[in-house]
């Protein structure tokens, strides 16, 4: 599974399309097996980041602030959006692998 983080520095970025970098992490039951930073700062908008992590692969999109529309998107292409979240890539990626963070 790829999972995306929206990051700045080694924080969660505040909001989805201002931050021009994303953590890809690959997990594979449970464990984090790799990751990879992106920087996608000549992306041509926030539709085309949305297009970037389809292409990447990511299925599961943990970030701040996202616009209902962008969500809306990312989730077309069957991608689970978690937003609202705040504090280190690492802490909440591993949040998230542990099951303490869900779809609101």
């Amino acid at each position: 599974m790829r999972i995306a983080v929206t990051t700045d520095g080694k924080r969660v970025a505040e909001q989805f399309g201002k931050n021009i970098k994303f953590t890809i992490f690959e997990v594979l039951r449970g464990q984090m097996r790799g990751k990879l930073l992106i920087d996608v700062s000549a992306s041509g908008g926030q539709e085309a980041l949305v297009y970037i992590l389809k292409n990447e692969g990511v299925e599961v999109l943990l970030c701040g602030e996202v616009s209902e529309s962008i969500k809306e998107s990312l989730e077309r292409y069957g991608i689970e959006v978690i937003c609202g979240l705040r504090g280190s890539v690492h802490s909440i990626i591993r949040a998230y692998i542990r099951g303490y963070l869900k779809e609101a």
